[in-house]
């Protein structure tokens, strides 16, 4: 079973994300915030990252940054609130060229983010191992 490490503030939108992934299969483990990242991925092996981009204490960028410097195989999805208009595009774009294998906007299409996870964690078997 694949296990995924989910990032966000937003406690309901974790919780949502929690429960639409272990439907679909996946084991999950939850954080508030990427304060605790490095330790957690240190001491447990994940398949996959998913981090909201705007959060208070570490962000999704820095998220990205420290993934890829230290488990640089394990995937990262983003998924963000942000306005569509434009405004925060240079956030979204920075996350994408930092690593990121994509940014999914919310509320996010839950086929896409699937679909997304699926293909990152067959093409990446081993990320998330030592």
């Amino acid at each position: 079973m694949s296990k995924i490490l989910v990032i966000d503030n937003d406690d309901l939108f974790r919780q949502y994300l929690t429960m639409l992934l272990q439907r679909a299969g996946f084991e999950v483990r939850g954080l508030p915030d990427g304060a605790g990242l490095l330790d957690i991925l240190a001491a447990e092996r994940f398949d996959a990252v998913v981090t909201d981009l705007f959060m208070p204490e570490v962000d999704g960028i820095e998220v990205v940054i420290n993934t890829r410097r230290q488990f640089p195989g394990l995937p990262v999805i983003g998924v963000t609130g942000a306005r569509s208009d434009g405004v925060d595009n240079p956030c979204i774009e920075a996350m994408v060229r930092l690593g990121a294998v994509g940014v999914l906007r919310k509320p996010i299409d839950q086929h896409e983010l699937l679909t997304i996870l699926n293909r990152v964690v067959e093409r990446w078997p081993e990320s998330g191992r030592a």
